[in-house]
Order: structure tokens, then sequence, then C-alpha cells
């Protein structure tokens, strides 16, 4: 399947259907805050924070309820791990005019971002194409999730190319 991404100013962005249709949000406290929110359609909400003293970790909590961690590794990469034992990295891939990737732990993309910066709006636009062999690419609330990761790596300078 394929996505897109409307940011605004960096610090709302929205997902649609190759049709259009609004399927959630993320929603930042402040301009790269590490504090966000993912919010669907559906009225389901996760809330994002760093952890940590250096912030090399990130949680993911739907009410008191953790539901999943990202942690930042010293080659670059995101490693994201879900309730259940799901884990996947996260990186990026290619260095001119490359993209990020989620990757399985057996090292298979499964899920490509490209980011567009708008000039007139001081924000990213993403593109998302999914591996349809793959339920992840149909998880709205992923899909958002790594484009908080994304936005993630940028702030930091791991994501600039």
């Amino acid at each position: 399947m394929k996505y897109t991404v409307k940011g605004t100013h960096n610090k709302h962005f929205e997902l649609f259907t190759e049709a259009g249709e609004a399927l959630g949000k993320l929603d930042y406290t402040s301009w790269f805050s590490t504090k966000s929110a993912i919010i669907l359609q559906s009225g389901k909400e996760y809330e994002i924070g760093s952890t940590g003293i250096f912030q090399t970790s990130v949680e993911i909590t739907s009410g008191d309820t953790e539901i999943g961690s990202l942690k930042f590794n010293w080659k670059g990469q995101i490693i994201l791990t879900l309730t259940g034992g799901h884990a996947y990295i996260f990186r990026r891939v290619g260095f001119i005019n490359g993209h990020f990737g989620l990757f399985t732990a057996h090292d298979k993309e499964i899920i490509i971002l490209r980011q567009h910066f708008k000039l007139s709006e001081l924000s990213f636009n993403y593109t998302i194409e999914t591996d349809d062999n793959y339920t992840e690419g149909k998880d709205i609330s992923l899909l958002l999730l790594l484009i908080y990761c994304a936005n993630y790596m940028h702030s930091m300078g791991m994501g600039a190319a």
C-alpha cells in the first residue's frame, strides 16, 4: 500500500491513504519535541516520550500501559520493540537520495519512508510504501510511530543526508 503524510510546521503530521482518507495524526507538544501523541481516527490515543538521562530511550504508552519502546544504538539505528516480543530495526538507507526503512529481525525491509521538505510550510512531508505481504504495513499507529522515528533521527542529525 501507499500512504502520504502531510506535515504542518513540524508539529503536526497527518496520515492519508492514496485516496485521501485521513487515518490518524502525530502531534508534538513543540517543534521536534520528544513528547508527542498519536491519535487515530477511531479515537485511540498513544503517548510517546523519552526516558533516561541521555534521552536515548523512548516509551510508547496507551493510558498507563506501556506498549512498546524505542532504543537508539551506536549504528544510528532505532530498535523498536512492541509488546508481544515483536522487534524491528528502523534506519536510514543510502546517503544521497536515500530513504528510511523498517526492517524485520531477519533484515527484510517491509516499510519505506521517503522524506520531502516543504519550504512553504517549513515542514517535512512523507510518502510511505509498505510490503503487502506483512501486516505491519496496515497498522496505522505503527506507521505514525515511524514518522516519529524519522523526525527524531532528523532532529538528531542522524537522518540528514
